[in-house]
């Protein structure tokens, strides 16, 4: 019998199946490749949750034999996802349970799998921060990868409170130029807002068709000051058509929306070249800097461009400050014409345009406020503009600044024996208005002793807040800032000594605020109390006088005086007695009890008392009046029996009165000229005074003076061409009469003018020339000059504060000095650090080297 027909069948299909198997396992994976297909975002440049990143994967087989690809089941493809630095913020692979099956590809097969889709969250399930990443998208089982670089934005919720705010604004309120929209985030809480926990984003701006990320959502500062308004972003719209805008935040949390009618008068250029502009580089610019700037203009044309011009106006600058008000327009102060010019804009090199300067005063001719300024440059004529950002940085006061109606409050306690802290709290009475930090530091905390001066002083919250501002609202809750602490033991030692003590806080503001708190240090501090019982103070016995209480003036005021028999008493106090005054018109009967002199009786021997009760008083009768007053006054008369007092208080009298006199007329100019021509009248000089030549030389050596030094006061005058007071006034009064001078009072001095075209009397005050100052180096002003100049030469300058202490005169004495010093060119501030010192400019140092006075001195 032959063989069954089924065991055949059998071997023929095991011998099929072994050369199958040996080709799959013959082919390699090195043939396999992946591409991808990657979603692309509609409309914008970023992917968020409503346009999410998704790869479609598809593997090849380019061998020329079959394969066996394994694959996952559970996860065939995963993404992992690696932040701007390069770290692995999400690992895909980590929660693939371990499963494995083959797939079998025929050469030249490909086969597409199910799309995957990044979900832009991490491991935990939330949502990454918006950013740049690098996506891979990797086959579990072979590691074939693709990636691709995608910028996400993922919803961020803003924090209870805060607000955003649109303004637009043009050059003009005549609707003239490029639209220029200022962003800003608003913290109208009363407590500070911590921005460093929120998760970073950019702003979304979209302008017509376009759309672009923006600056970051809330700013580059870590914390927003309650009340605070901060600038997120600036952009600029210059087109003739009409255009729908929108600015929102990740999420769309906050959106704004705005329609910009287009700008009239385009000029039509083949292709729309770029504009930059360019400025002097500086991180901040200060007091005294200049903005220097230039647009460039370059062609995205691969041809040259006629640009024909129609104005004189070319290229505009125009400046705005972070509240949306125009503080510059360079159009202001000019007047455009009207031309015919053509131009090439070449399209190797780029056109350029200067711009105007400028130093960072509005129009109001007042310095600006610290903080950002807005600067736009603009071609009016083609609709194209630009825009550049630069911080301005001003820590002195500005006289524009008007004086606010906040009210500051302080409160003190203590963390721990050595840690002081002080909570500050800010209210408004007032008007709404921004308050603006002007600098780096935005506190002071003086410690001030029982005497008024301040023995310490601390700064805080330094390099946080400069040039940043605060709205504070009328009437609202107070302003809550952050708490500060102070340590006062430094080093293991104290900074202050024991005792009371009263702790200014000083906010640095556009308007400074002070607030006041009294402690002890250390906490526990007390004053000692004597305990030591009182001594009892004797009881005065009181007597009775009876007599006529007569005023006699002495150098410190009035004495007065009653004769008792052949004794002479001297009344103590004029008011001791509410109701009652001395009176040399009336006799009367007094109970007094004996007391210590007053001032005014100090230089007299005689005993004192005080009137304790007033038992009767009567007027006199004219006879006695006359008697009384002869007895005081007259001295000369030898039949005349007076007290041995009355001659020298009547001396003291007639001294004192013209001692007065003398230094009243002395110290005030205006009644110095008069006084000198009416003594000249009285010892008959004027009339016997006979001109002569060296009268004429004399009177034009004065002219010659006063045409070199305009505005040189009387005593200056004596003294730069040493002449005596009744020369000097003779010789004013010639020139005066021949109208050659003409003379003007400033306080207690008389200024004198030659009298020309640009200098007579009807010259505003404020014109009129004042000759550099020659103080008197005994004079406080000198006294300051020489210690400038000593401490000059140490390399060293003095604050306000320590020019008053070592002089021993009061802080505002000095600044009025000081003050003086500067308007004459003398004295020069400046900012080092937080303080300001003076220095001597190069005029008073040439001073004090060529002044004999000060040599000697």
């Amino acid at each position: 019998m032959g063989e069954k027909p089924t065991g055949r069948l059998l071997l023929v299909a095991g011998l099929l199946m072994a050369s199958l198997l040996v080709g799959f396992a013959s082919a390699t994976l090195s043939d396999v490749r992946l591409e991808t297909e990657v979603s692309e975002a509609l409309g914008q440049p970023w992917y968020d949750a409503d346009q999410p990143l998704v790869f479609t994967p598809t593997m090849y087989n380019d061998g020329d034999t079959a394969v066996t690809v394994p694959m996952n089941p559970d996860c065939r493809f995963v993404l992992n996802v690696y932040n701007e630095s390069g770290v692995m913020v999400v690992d895909g692979d980590a929660l693939c349970p371990e499963k494995e099956q083959g797939q079998d590809f025929f050469a030249g097969e490909n086969h597409t799998f199910d799309a995957v889709e990044w979900g832009m969250k991490d491991a935990e399930g939330e949502w990454l921060q918006s950013g740049t990443y690098t996506v891979e998208l990797m086959h579990t089982k072979t590691g074939l990868t693709q990636h691709v670089v995608a910028t996400v934005q993922t919803p961020v919720t803003l924090p209870d409170g805060l607000t955003y705010s649109v303004e637009w604004m043009q050059r003009t309120a005549e609707a003239d130029g490029a639209w220029v929209g200022l962003v800003s985030l608003h913290n109208p809480t009363a407590q500070a807002v911590d921005l460093d926990l929120l998760p970073a984003c950019s702003m979304e701006v979209r302008i017509g068709t376009e759309s672009r990320l923006g600056a970051p959502c809330f700013g580059e500062v870590e914390t927003l000051m309650p009340g605070e308004v901060m600038l997120v972003d600036q952009l600029v719209v210059a087109s003739p058509e009409t255009l729908d805008v929108r600015i929102s935040t990740p999420g769309k949390s906050f959106v704004h929306a705005q329609t910009l009618q287009g700008l009239t008068g385009p000029m039509a250029l083949q292709a729309t070249p770029s504009l930059v502009l360019n400025t002097n580089e500086a991180q901040a610019f200060g007091q005294g800097d200049v903005l220097v700037s230039e647009l460039l203009l370059t062609s995205t044309s691969l041809e040259d461009q006629t640009m024909a011009f129609t104005s004189t106006c070319k290229a505009e600058l125009w400046v705005l400050d972070d509240l949306g008000h125009v503080v510059f327009d360079s159009r202001a102060d000019k007047t455009c014409q009207t031309i015919e010019l053509e131009d090439s804009l070449k399209a190797d090199s780029p056109m350029t345009f200067t711009l105007p300067q400028w130093g960072f005063f509005d129009n109001d001719g007042c310095r600006v406020q610290p903080g950002t300024y807005t600067v736009v440059a603009e071609l009016p004529e083609f609709n194209l503009a630009t825009l550049q950002t630069v911080e301005y940085r001003d820590a002195d006061a500005n006289s524009c600044t008007s004086s606010s109606s906040l009210i500051l409050e302080a409160t003190s306690s203590w963390l721990d024996e050595d840690t002081l802290q002080v909570s500050t709290a800010m209210s408004n009475e007032g008007d709404a208005h921004y308050l603006r930090m002007v600098q780096p530091c935005t506190y002071a905390l003086d410690f001030v002793d029982a005497s008024g001066v301040s023995v310490h002083r601390f700064q805080a919250l330094c390099g946080e807040y400069d040039g940043r501002k605060v709205f504070v609202p009328s009437g609202a809750a107070a302003l809550m800032f952050d708490v500060l602490e102070v340590e006062m033991v430094q080093n293991g030692q104290p900074l202050l000594t024991d005792g009371f003590y009263t702790l200014e806080v000083t906010m640095f503001a556009s308007s400074d605020v002070v607030a006041t708190i009294d402690l002890a240090w250390p906490e526990t501090f007390t004053e000692d109390v004597n305990t030591e019982p009182e001594e009892e103070q004797p009881v005065l016995n009181s007597y009775e006088l009876t007599g006529t209480w007569m005023g006699l003036l002495t150098e410190t005021g009035t004495c007065y005086v009653m004769e008792v028999g052949d004794s002479t008493v001297l009344l103590s106090h004029a008011r001791t007695l509410p109701s009652w005054t001395p009176n040399g018109a009336v006799q009367g009967i007094y109970e007094v009890v004996d007391t210590t002199p007053s001032p005014a009786c100090a230089t007299f021997s005689a005993p004192s008392v005080e009137v304790v009760e007033v038992l009767m008083e009567q007027p006199l009768a004219q006879e006695q009046q006359e008697s009384v007053a002869e007895t005081v006054l007259v001295e000369e008369d030898p039949e005349v029996a007076i007290d041995p007092v009355v001659p020298v208080v009547t001396v003291i009298v007639t001294a004192s009165v013209l001692s007065i006199l003398g230094i009243v007329v002395a110290t005030n100019e205006g009644l110095r000229l008069p006084a000198t021509m009416a003594g000249l009248w009285f010892i008959g000089l004027l009339g016997k005074t006979h001109e002569t030549t060296d009268g004429r030389y004399q009177r034009g050596r004065l002219m010659g003076y006063l045409t070199a030094n305009p505005g040189c006061h009387f005593r200056a005058l004596m003294s730069a061409l040493d002449m005596s007071n009744g020369q000097i006034t003779h010789h004013l009064r010639v020139l005066e009469a021949e109208e050659n001078v003409w003379r003007k009072n400033d306080g207690r001095l008389v200024r004198y003018y030659p009298l020309t075209n640009q200098l007579h009397p009807n010259t505003a005050d404020d014109d009129l020339p004042v000759p550099p100052l020659s103080p008197d180096p005994n004079s406080l002003q000198g006294k300051i000059l020489n210690l400038l100049d000593h401490d000059g030469e140490l390399g060293q300058f003095p604050t306000q504060a320590e020019l008053a202490k070592r002089l021993e005169k009061s802080q505002q004495l000095i600044s009025h000095h000081l003050r003086t010093l500067q308007k004459y060119g003398l004295v020069e501030r400046r900012k080092m650090g937080v303080m300001n010192r003076y220095k001597l400019t190069r005029e008073a140092i040439f001073l004090l080297e060529t002044s004999d006075d000060f040599g000697q001195n």
